[in-house]
């Protein structure tokens, strides 16, 4: 069983952006590559999300990406970085719960 979040939210607060914190945390314990997406890379994206869906896609989850994206929008209202930053919630808040919803996935 898997708990990404506290190792994801100590690579944020060492300096990493969220797209580093995140594929930092999940390939200690799942064979990632090590090509992931840059923040806003795509669309203008949070990085969370972003590197969230590219974990899908290499622990064979690529079925459970729009259900991940669609969770992450119900629950922080956007998908893209600069909207997301208008808000009080921090980089290191979307970076954890990314984190806790991508154990639920890949747990079950």
């Amino acid at each position: 069983m898997f708990n990404h979040e506290q190792k994801a939210r100590e690579y944020r607060r060492m300096g990493n952006n969220c797209s580093t914190s995140l594929h930092n945390a999940f390939s200690e314990d799942v064979n990632l590559s090590k090509d992931f997406p840059a923040p806003r890379s795509i669309d203008g994206k949070c990085g969370a999300l972003l590197t969230s869906l590219k974990i899908l896609d290499e622990t064979g989850n690529s079925d459970k990406k729009k259900e991940f994206e669609e969770k992450f929008i119900e629950k922080f209202g956007y998908a893209k970085c600069k909207e997301l930053m208008t808000h009080e919630r921090r980089c290191s808040d979307y970076i954890g719960e990314s984190s806790k919803m991508l154990d639920e996935i890949l747990n079950k």
